[in-house]
């Protein structure tokens, strides 16, 4: 364990997350003395370099979150440090079994438009041109909406969106992918299913589900940055959050890890602590946590929280969810449609199953199994290769590094397990893979799957979901930083305002802890004069 309290601290925050580091960095800046409890050994929760193969012990990969997401220039102002963040260029690359035909697009939108293969015709870009035309409007309108308290969807229209763009806002928010793209008539089957699956990654949702269209609308915001949205962190994912860790403990932070929370002290309605596994309690004036939104219920006591409350965390439950292959590679693969280097191992490769002109339809058939149940013969994948983009992440044996991420991947299978599946599974994955990369399976080294059960149990999330709700919902669907009881406050990935932006939920928290604290003290010094 590290740096625990001698004296209760003003506030704990539970869980070293992404956002328990933004919300405690900025705690502590204001002057408070804030204690970060982690249960597992390392500071970094879903985003952190691990090393989990048996066959290639020092050779890195990302386990949890491969893609940084969205960060608003908001929050970086007010983080005011340097991220480890460089672009990711080219940005896209989807193949196709064809020689010469294969989307790869720079950074950006304006990568996309002008993206080479042959996949994007001209009529497709004024199409994209058209469309981008209007999520860059939305984009702009919506830049303080992201840092701001939570609000209803139609109120975040009535109160940041331009009047003409409103409906459009509610309908995209509301409605599906393929409803929004249908308006401006794009025609490519792969074209749609590139963009669809490039935001659908923390859905269990596809193309056509309602909520559809409100991934679409963070991953636009986050191309409208420098970068492309889309960042290499350098040194590995887990870089991301050692700075935010070493950050918040220059600024007066405590950071304990391997020491597991066991409950939220509440008192009366009042949040004053937290018991830790080993029996020990410690007392705060303020409990921030960063858990999903069923684990944050179990830490309470599910007889504390008004019934309402409660039903509202179980609507966020979904059928499943995603899962992860890990892999160890001799050297990278070679993809049929462009087998000479073009980059195009550095960007998000997304190896979508179906033909080119039935890829759409072919989304719509894994999804449908996922649903009920089976794991789909052909899923989709959303390919990243730490390695390529870095190669300090490489072992000494000059092996590289995939992180597959499958979008839809059932929790509990039927008529089987997932212990059964496991190794079947694995090869349904390589051999999708094989198909466009012929011979990548006689690069593989070593392979480790993390399927939603794994998942649960590695990071300690409910139902393995990376991102804690589905990413269909936004702003105001999600948790509100302020729960029912007083003085204790959510940061995690459930909490708004979207699934994939970075660490604007640990920002609002630390505001509410800040202003709460604040009218107590004035309160207190009120009460006695």
């Amino acid at each position: 364990m590290d740096a625990m309290p001698g004296n209760d601290p003003d506030v704990i925050v539970v869980g070293g997350g992404v956002n328990g580091l933004v919300c405690a960095l900025l705690l502590a800046r204001s002057g408070l003395s804030v204690q970060v409890i982690e249960d597992k050994p390392a500071i970094g929760g879903m985003h952190r370099t691990e090393y989990p193969f048996a066959k290639a012990p020092r050779l890195a990969t990302f386990t949890g979150a491969h893609r940084v997401g969205f960060v608003p220039r908001e929050l970086v102002a007010h983080l005011a440090l340097p991220l480890p963040l460089a672009p990711r260029d080219p940005s896209l690359f989807v193949p196709t079994t064809m020689p010469g035909r294969y989307l790869l697009a720079g950074a950006g939108h304006e990568g996309l438009l002008s993206a080479a293969g042959g996949v994007v015709s001209e009529r497709d870009r004024d199409a994209l041109s058209a469309m981008f035309a209007e999520l860059d409007a939305l984009a702009s309108d919506l830049a303080p909406a992201w840092v701001a308290g939570p609000l209803a969807i139609e109120e975040v229209a009535e109160r940041w969106v331009r009047p003409a763009l409103q409906a459009p806002f509610v309908a995209l928010c509301r409605g599906s992918f393929a409803e929004y793209a249908a308006r401006f008539g794009i025609q490519s089957a792969l074209l749609k299913a590139a963009l669809a699956a490039d935001s659908l990654g923390g859905s269990f949702a596809s193309w056509d589900t309602p909520g559809s269209g409100a991934p679409l609308l963070v991953r636009h915001a986050a191309c409208g940055l420098p970068g492309g949205g889309d960042a290499v962190v350098t040194g590995g994912i887990g870089a991301l959050t050692r700075t935010l860790a070493e950050q918040a403990q220059l600024a007066g932070a405590l950071l304990g890890t391997s020491a597991a929370v066991t409950q939220i002290v509440v008192e009366g309605n009042t949040a004053t602590g937290v018991v830790l596994a080993d029996g020990r309690t410690i007392r705060a004036g303020a409990v921030v946590t960063s858990a999903d939104p069923w684990r944050l219920r179990a830490l309470v006591g599910a007889d504390r929280l008004p019934a309402e409350y409660s039903r509202r965390i179980d609507t966020f439950t979904r059928s499943g969810g995603i899962a992860k292959l890990n892999v160890a590679f001799a050297e990278l693969p070679r993809f049929a449609c462009l087998p000479e280097a073009r980059g195009q191992h550095r960007a998000t490769t997304f190896v979508l199953p179906g033909g080119e002109d039935d890829t759409v339809r072919a989304l719509g058939r894994a999804f449908a199994d996922a649903s009920a149940g089976r794991l789909p013969s052909e899923p989709p994948l959303e390919c990243v290769f730490p390695t390529a983009a870095d190669e300090s992440l490489r072992d000494p044996d000059g092996r590289h590094s995939a992180s597959i991420l499958v979008p839809w991947a059932p929790y509990d299978l039927s008529g089987t397990t997932w212990s059964t599946e496991e190794e079947r599974f694995t090869n349904v994955v390589l051999d999708m893979l094989e198909t466009f990369a012929p011979g990548a399976r006689a690069l593989v080294a070593d392979a480790v799957l993390y399927h939603p059960k794994r998942l649960e149990t590695h990071f300690g999330i409910t139902r393995g979901h990376l991102g804690h709700v589905d990413d269909t919902l936004l702003f105001g669907d999600r948790l509100a930083p302020t729960t029912p009881i007083s003085g204790l406050y959510t940061c995690g990935r459930g909490a708004g305002p979207a699934g994939g932006v970075f660490g604007v939920a640990g920002l609002n928290a630390s505001r509410r802890v800040l202003a709460d604290l604040e009218l107590a003290l004035e309160q207190t010094e009120i009460g006695t004069r």
